[in-house]
């Protein structure tokens, strides 16, 4: 008997523990927390990460691993640490209900900064900052002040605080300051409010001197150090009374390490600069070596008295001349004393849409601002004094190099308007001479398949035909780079109907010795002149991909004599981790059955910081020094322990084409086997690599994993793949296998089966349910529903015809409606709807620029014609996803309540069963109006 209960003692706490959980309410959600950013100081001692609470105060944590010292920061982010490890510097915000009572007054909230020495733990709060920085070599602060209202167009106050002896200088009416990066200058232009004394000012760090560098009533702005901290630019503008905008001369002073001279370069006076143009005080770069400065000019308007003006010294005739009388006399005679002078007729409201239009008239809205003030590169060779426009109003972009050797220059006016892919005659010139020269005709303009410099602009990457190309921009010649390899670098898996892209080009190696190229699962070094190559990786057995991950961001390139990092993915086994390359060779750091993410290195040491998650692991910050043992920092949501939780698991299905493909299954809160459950199916395209991705419940977040799950649901998330002309009947063909691959588990109950998905994935849940009756409700936001209207429709965000999405990308049409309607109206869920017989619940905004909304009201009206349950939810002033907080937490409890009720058969809301009249929701809103 003794030995009995000992027995029933050992049990218990588990027992115990599995009866004590809770089940998780939408109540409970708001005390889940995120990890908003981390940040490692310069050795690696001390890693700062910032934790939010969904409804509650956010904290910015600081821990050293090896002291074990840590400080808790109420309402702070965005740690610096100085380069000694002495300080850190951050923002502090406001609490969680002062950030509520700001966003319902649509009002910012201020933000202060704090400074903490780390050793002693002392803080200091300098209150309404703007920004703040650390010289590179840790010894000073500069901290910008926020302007007073009454001058917020002028300077505000900069302090500079020397950290060695705490003194502060205080530095009045700056609007812009910067360090140098060998920290012995910090360069800040001061503009007063009356213009009597703007200047740009040089103080020397190490000695506390100060130099005017220039000083004028008008005005400086956009100091831009070169890389190294040896030269400064800056720009002052210049006015023109013939011209409405000003204009700007370029300022260079350099080198600091010999002996600096001031550089002025002079539109008005620089040679072969052209008449019609000025200089754009925007972006200024100097490049490495200080020979060039590059910026932009820009077209400036004439005001309309100027040719008057310089008119006016013309000889007039005498006021009492008889010609002069005359003429008085019958200009009264011709208009009569009483008639008005003609009115010039008021400018119609109208857009001209022309089907030649290179961009159709919502596009040119979008861009208008951009167009009306397009700049073009130019360049000033300070070496030279010679002046060199790169930029034309025919060139899609510029693109330069990193060492400001080379620019690529794509025109595309002559291929426009591009109703497919976009195309692109391309040159490359010399910066430093001006020379061009014809690189391509109709290059293929898109995504990873572009042209690049390399960093040292020795060479110029091409990738087509399903090979990589190097040409060598001093000797001219081009090299095939990839055809002794054996393996494709086309990303075969691509299924959208255009030119397939590469799998990648991950950088180069230091002085452009290799360039890194992918193809599915490796990594390769290549040298340019396309004699040799080594492969640096080895995951096509093990089927992972393999990719570089850059945790160096002082140079455009990988230097091969330090490590190389990696990320790590398993294809199949949806494994996460992190490799090493070293001295060429290849070792695993990490890899594991869980999502391993957010690599981040420090700067000067052999630290390292990343995070874990799994389903039922809510993210864990870890640190390592060497890779010797990772340990973990911080865990977030310690409370999920009190609630029931589900887990998750791949499912392996194949669909009726006979691809065998992958799903992300998660199991409900209170899974018992033997029992059988409810499903909702969240779909859009690939989703299996979601199968170790934690989802915080939420009240704001619709077609939330975990609130389904802790709610007694499973939620499936099965990948989907695509056949030319056919999208919605592809979503068929995959979601419907895997649905009925986990139906064979007997897990779930087959009639409470519901489908769901936005954008992409609503369009294809609209369509799904019109082939088959194993969903028993749907819930649709923003979907396509009839693809000839949707193709013919505007992307009202970026103002381009959605024809090109759907011929181009993920559409899948090869072709318009007119030459594939039969392909377009088969793939449409209204012209299928007659088929629906699962209630479909779908939302848009009414401001959505992504679908427009109006298809909606297409399946509403056809829905309601065929009478048949649904309902359509408009969100008003709302875009693509819901914005506005109220408006997030009403979609997510109606649709939480329309699977409920259609699923598990709980009471209809009666806006399910009878909808809301309008004047019953006026009538709400005003009584809401009255207790406010």
């Amino acid at each position: 008997m003794q030995r009995f209960y000992a027995l029933l003692l050992l049990a218990l706490p588990f027992g115990a523990a599995a009866q004590q959980k809770k089940d998780l309410s939408p109540d409970d959600y708001g005390k889940w927390q995120s990890i908003a950013g981390t940040a490692l100081s310069w050795n690696g001692s001390w890693i700062g990460y910032q934790i939010t609470v969904q409804e509650d105060n956010d904290t910015l944590y600081l821990n050293n691993p090896s002291t074990g010292k840590r400080y808790a920061l109420e309402f702070g982010s965005a740690p610096s640490f100085s380069r000694d490890e002495q300080w850190v510097a951050y923002y502090i915000g406001v609490s969680y209900k002062e950030a509520e009572k700001l966003r319902e007054q649509k009002m910012p909230a201020k933000l202060n900064m704090g400074l903490l020495h780390l050793p002693s733990g002392k803080k200091e709060v300098i209150r309404d900052v703007s920004s703040f920085q650390f010289s590179r070599n840790g010894k000073f602060l500069a901290v910008r002040l926020n302007p007073p209202k009454e001058n917020k167009d002028k300077g505000a106050v900069l302090l500079l605080r020397n950290l060695a002896d705490s003194t502060t200088r205080t530095i009045g009416n700056v609007t812009d300051f910067a360090f140098n990066k060998k920290s012995d200058y910090l360069a800040y232009v001061v503009e007063s409010a009356n213009q009597a004394g703007n200047s740009v000012e040089l103080f020397t760090l190490p000695n506390y001197t100060l130099k005017v560098l220039a000083s004028d009533t008008n005005r400086f702005s956009n100091l831009s150090w070169s890389k190294e901290g040896d030269g400064l630019a800056f720009f002052k503008s210049v006015k023109n009374e013939k011209y409405e905008e000003e204009n700007a001369q370029v300022y260079l002073y350099a080198p600091l390490t010999g002996k600096p001279t001031l550089r002025i370069f002079d539109p008005a006076k620089q040679a072969g600069f052209p008449a019609d143009m000025r200089v754009n005080a925007g972006t200024l770069t100097i490049s490495d070596d200080l020979q060039v400065a590059l910026f932009s000019i820009r077209s400036w308007t004439k005001k309309k008295d100027a040719d008057k003006k310089k008119d006016s010294t013309a000889a007039k005739t005498p006021a009492d001349s008889s010609a002069a009388k005359l003429a008085k006399a019958d200009t009264t005679k011709k208009a009569g004393p009483l008639a008005p002078p003609k009115p010039k007729d008021k400018l119609a409201a109208v857009d001209v849409w022309h089907w030649r239009d290179k961009q159709i008239q919502p596009r040119q809205k979008i861009t208008y601002m951009t167009d009306k003030e397009k700049s073009l590169l130019s360049v000033w060779n300070t070496a030279t004094g010679t002046f060199t426009q790169l930029g034309a109003d025919s060139l899609m972009g510029t693109i330069v190099n990193a060492n400001h050797r080379f620019a690529l220059l794509p025109y595309d006016r002559k291929y426009q308007p591009a109703f497919k892919e976009d195309f692109a005659d391309l040159e490359i010139v010399n910066i430093r001479t001006g020379d061009r020269k014809e690189l391509g005709t109709k290059v293929l303009a898109s995504y990873g398949a572009f042209p690049q410099i390399s960093p040292a602009g020795k060479y110029v990457t091409q990738y087509r035909d399903k090979q990589w190309y190097a040409y060598n921009t001093a000797t001219g010649v081009t090299v095939n780079l990839t055809a002794s390899i054996p393996q494709t670098f086309e990303d075969y898996k691509d299924d959208h109907p255009a030119t397939k892209p590469p799998f990648g080009l991950g950088g180069w190696l230091k002085d452009d010795k290799e360039v890194l190229l992918y193809d599915e699962f490796d990594i390769y070094a290549v040298k340019p002149d396309g004699k040799g190559f080594r492969k640096l990786t080895d995951g096509r057995a093990d089927e992972i991909v393999h990719r570089l991950v850059r945790v160096d961001f002082e140079n455009p390139y990988y230097n091969d004599a330090e490590p190389l990092y990696v990320s790590l993915y398993g294809d199949k086994s949806k494994h996460f981790g992190y490799g090493r390359i070293e001295k060429g060779k290849f070792s695993r750091l990490i890899y594991e059955p869980r999502s391993v993410s957010g690599l981040s290195k420090a700067r000067e040491a052999d630290v390292f910081s990343f995070i874990k998650m799994d389903y039922n692991l809510s993210p864990e910050i870890y640190t390592t020094k060497g890779w010797q043992g990772p340990q973990r920092i911080a865990s977030t949501n310690p409370q999920q322990e009190q609630y029931k939780w589900g887990k998750s698991e791949l499912v392996s299905f194949t669909n009726k084409k006979g691809k065998k493909m992958q799903g992300a299954l998660f199991y409900p809160a209170d899974y018992q086997p033997g029992k059988q459950y409810p499903m909702v199916v969240y779909i859009y395209e690939t989703l299996s690599n979601t199968v170790h991705q934690y989802y915080q419940p939420s009240r704001r977040s619709p077609y939330n994993t975990t609130n389904f799950t802790t709610g007694g649901y499973f939620v499936f998330r099965p990948d989907i793949v695509y056949d030319t002309n056919d999208p919605g009947m592809s979503a068929v063909d995959c979601v419907v296998p895997a649905v009925e691959e986990v139906l064979k588990t007997g897990m779930i109950d087959r009639n409470k089966v519901g489908l769901m998905g936005h954008s992409w994935g609503a369009y294809q849940t609209s369509f799904i349910i019109t082939q088959t009756d194993i969903f028993k409700a749907a819930c649709a936001g923003a979907p396509l529903t009839n693809l000839i209207s949707m193709s013919l429709a505007i992307y009202w965000n970026s103002g381009i015809p959605d024809q090109k999405i759907f011929e181009t990308s993920q559409g899948r049409f090869d072709g318009p409606w007119y030459d594939r309607m039969q392909e377009h109206m088969r793939n449409s869920p209204i012209y299928q709807a007659a088929n629906i017989k699962a209630p479909l619940l779908v939302a848009f905004g009414d401001k959505d620029g992504a679908v427009d909304w109006h298809q909606g009201i297409e399946m509403y009206g056809t829905m309601r014609r065929m009478e048949k349950p649904h309902v359509l939810l408009v969100y008003a002033d709302e875009n693509h996803g819901l914005a506005k907080k109220e408006n997030q937490i009403d979609y997510q409890q109606r649709q939480r309540e329309w699977f409920d009720h259609y699923l598990l058969g709980k009471p209809a809301p009666k806006w399910i069963t009878d909808g809301v009249p309008y004047l019953d929701k006026m009538k709400a809103m005003e009584e809401q109006e009255k207790t406010k």
